[in-house]
């Protein structure tokens, strides 16, 4: 299947022998010609250096933007300031799962929405008709992820910020290498890890920085292939593989993503809620 987009990476993603099979329209690494057992033990003991720029960006800003998303999303917005970012879960109508996402309150009025292979923007389209908000979808803007019990004293070295007080599910500008960017304390591994945003013309300066520097430390890049395997350790579903529209949030363990004080609308609350203990976890 032919990929309709591209992430800058895809030249070294190919010197290490991927074939760039495709997900969610976008050229993906999973795999490499080395042992994805290696990857993995990097992760676990190390760290490993992912490209997940498939997963969808998307900026939304202005005067009605809290209130869009949060009509999108089942999480309590109003409770996330700038700075800090929450996963929440998307419903279609009927409350079944349909996305999910992590969305980044970068400052007033102006939000980042991180999703993977579902509805997520169609449903933010529709949620924002007749708003005073903007939407903008970003394929230049990439990120790459760093996990393991490494991650943070090697991220540290090369930032200015100090990443040993950025709190879980926060982020901060910054530049790393040299390089301007966004670092979240986010990812899909169980380990201590990170989130790097940069656009195109810098992401692939700091991939390289990243795997150079660190390959003394047993650094490695690593393929979709290993990331099924961290994420599948850590109880970690992906859409649609895992569940689709017929599950919900309860029967999928991710209940906390639900803010059952939250006053604001979203789309499938009603039923949702409403469905609350009537099916088992398939976790």
């Amino acid at each position: 299947m032919a990929s309709s987009r591209q992430s800058v990476l895809a030249s070294r993603h190919k010197a290490l022998g991927s074939k760039l099979e495709d997900w969610i329209g976008m050229g993906t690494a999973w795999s490499y010609n080395q042992d994805v057992n290696d990857e993995h033990r990097a992760v676990r003991f190390a760290a490993g250096l992912f490209d997940v720029s498939g997963l969808k960006k998307v900026h939304v800003t202005g005067p009605d933007a809290m209130a869009v998303l949060n009509h999108v999303c089942t999480r309590d917005l109003t409770l996330v300031y700038p700075g800090k970012s929450a996963y929440a879960v998307i419903c279609d109508e009927n409350g079944g799962f349909t996305d999910d996402c992590i969305m980044y309150h970068i400052a007033p009025n102006r939000w980042l929405m991180v999703h993977g292979g579902g509805t997520a923007q169609e449903q933010l389209r529709k949620s924002a008709e007749g708003k005073n908000v903007q939407v903008l979808f970003d394929d230049d803007l990439h990120n790459v992820s760093l996990q393991g019990p490494k991650a943070v004293h090697f991220l540290n070295e090369h930032t200015p910020v100090d990443l040993k007080s950025l709190r879980y599910f926060h982020q901060v500008p910054t530049t790393l290498f040299g390089r301007h960017c966004m670092i979240s304390r986010t990812g899909y591994s169980g380990e201590r890890g990170y989130e790097i945003f940069a656009k195109g013309d810098d992401v692939g300066h700091i991939w390289d920085n990243v795997l150079e520097k660190g390959k003394s430390i047993g650094i490695l890049p690593c393929s979709f292939n290993c990331l099924d395997m961290i994420r599948v350790e850590s109880a970690l579903l992906f859409y649609p593989y895992d569940l689709t529209e017929e599950n919900d949030a309860w029967e999928a363990g991710l209940g906390f993503a639900v803010s059952k004080k939250k006053q604001a609308d979203y789309r499938g609350k009603a039923a949702l809620l409403a469905r609350e203990g009537e099916l088992e976890v398939i976790l």
